[in-house]
């Protein structure tokens, strides 16, 4: 994981890459603070853009990257450094021009998380290509939800056994999704993707998302 030092050594390079107009009254700049910062919902705030009684600025938390991605790459840390950035920049241009695009795209996005239909399971098989991902989501279910029997495994290795242990198999793809249930017909109805997009390997790359979506996994299966 990044130092914080080295994480605010690499958002001034990344500004310096950026054309000075998108900086325009952007008096309160952009910070990197160390603490991390999270929602309602207890969800990790990476940035933020505010547009208060003391002018126009964006936070970043440093804190909230470190508790996402400690076991992440620096190439993988720097890769969602810049994708902050730039995401709370458009905020700012945005703002500015008295357009709410993005941030009305934000919002829908998190209402239809709210309004899904809870996934109701005691139990959960998670399912990918050779089991690393799946393993891996098995390990953060249990972290959150200890009282859920879950386990991982190889698309190849599932068996109808197997499916009858558990009430949903969560694949990491559409594509093994399909296949599962093109083998298991009869179990279609409790093969679902576990996120929106597909989650892939290598498994650095993709902890982010599977820790995103274990998350909202959490929470249905709570309610």
């Amino acid at each position: 994981m990044l130092s914080f030092e080295a994480a605010g050594a690499l958002l001034d390079g990344y500004m310096e890459e950026l054309p000075e107009e998108i900086f325009a009254d952007l008096n309160g700049g952009v910070n990197l603070l160390p603490e991390e910062k999270r929602d309602g919902e207890g969800d990790y705030i990476m940035g933020l853009y505010h547009h208060d009684s003391m002018g126009r600025y964006v936070e970043l938390f440093y804190g909230s990257f470190q508790a996402l991605y400690g076991d992440a790459d620096d190439e993988t840390v720097a890769e969602e450094l810049k994708k902050t950035l730039h995401h709370e920049l458009t905020h700012h241009l945005e703002n500015k021009a008295g357009d709410r695009t993005l941030e009305h795209w934000d919002e829908e996005q998190k209402l239809l998380r709210e309004q899904g239909e809870p996934l109701e399971a005691g139990s959960v098989l998670f399912v990918d290509g050779d089991g690393a991902l799946s393993a891996e989501a098995a390990v953060l279910l249990r972290e959150r939800l200890p009282e859920i029997p879950c386990a991982g495994a190889a698309l190849d290795a599932v068996t109808a056994e197997t499916l009858e242990q558990y009430d949903a198999a969560l694949c990491m793809t559409l594509d093994q999704a399909e296949a599962l249930a093109e083998r298991f017909p009869e179990e279609d109805d409790r093969i679902l993707c576990l996120g929106e997009k597909d989650i892939l390997p290598p498994l650095k790359k993709a902890r982010r998302q599977l820790r995103r979506e274990i998350a909202y996994l959490a929470e249905e299966l709570r309610a």
